[in-house]
């Protein structure tokens, strides 16, 4: 048998070796591509995934909770309807005219085709004589404020301010950051009762975006950002905010927005 030439075997050998590093590198390849998170080549259905997975896994008993008992939903919408005086009314009124209303008060009204109470009277009448243009349903015309009639087309002022507070539980000062900036957002650190109390009222009686950003006194910048951003909810582009505020938005902020915007909120 003829020995094979030292030059032969060496480049057999070497056709070897590549042809092994190759196979090396290609399942090496093969591997990365299985193993490569979504993200990487799916944002949209990763934050998706994220958000599915950040409410399945949200502990029970955490200090969030313990914070909040009601999610920012449940605050926009409570399950527990009431009955007889119109409740909605007024807290509404109580909290624009700054009047307390006691408990007993609401036990006046019990015929329920006249359900509101006037405030600071005894007087009842229908629902549908509440800012129906016409004057003298109640004493002072309170029935007819500018205020109270914004109010009666929002959801509660208690319930927004719920929102808020939950919310901000959740998500602290970024989200608040995001939607109002900086400036807003350093004054809800400083004192957030006070701060959550005044966005819940602007929201609920505020005619327009541009009254809310004067009862925040916002700036002119500090306005055109928040209108921005609501907008941009509203019109549903997730994908041009932050993971934290599509978690917002999914938990009633996307509901609060459209209430708004249904009422005029920003008209003109």
């Amino acid at each position: 048998m003829k020995s094979i030439p030292p030059l032969f075997a060496i480049l057999i050998s070497s056709l070897a070796i590549l042809t092994q590093t190759d196979a090396a590198i290609n399942h090496a390849k093969l591997s990365d591509k299985i193993h490569e998170p979504n993200w990487l080549t799916d944002s949209h259905r990763n934050r998706i995934e994220i958000f599915k997975k950040w409410l399945g896994n949200k502990p029970i008993g955490s200090a969030s909770s313990e914070r909040s008992s009601l999610t920012p939903y449940d605050a926009l919408h409570p399950t527990h309807q009431f009955k007889g005086a119109c409740y909605h009314c007024l807290f509404s009124l109580e909290k624009i005219f700054n009047f307390p209303i006691k408990p007993n008060i609401y036990k006046r009204c019990i015929d329920p085709s006249e359900p509101f109470q006037c405030p600071q009277s005894e007087r009842c009448i229908s629902l549908q004589f509440i800012c129906d243009g016409h004057p003298g349903d109640c004493p002072g015309n309170l029935d007819e404020n500018e205020e109270t009639c914004i109010a009666a087309k929002r959801p509660a002022k208690e319930n927004i301010e719920k929102f808020l507070q939950s919310a901000y539980a959740l998500h602290g000062l970024k989200l608040f950051t995001f939607l109002f900036g900086p400036k807003l957002s350093k004054s809800i650190e400083e004192n957030s009762p006070f701060w959550l109390d005044t966005l819940a009222s602007a929201f609920s009686v505020a005619k327009t975006i541009r009254n809310f950003g004067e009862k925040t006194h916002m700036s002119s910048a500090e306005l055109e950002h928040f209108q921005n951003i609501f907008q941009m909810i509203h019109d549903g582009r997730l994908e041009e905010i932050p993971i934290f505020a599509q978690e917002a938005v999914n938990q009633g902020l996307a509901s609060l927005v459209q209430k708004l915007y249904e009422s005029g909120f920003m008209d003109q």
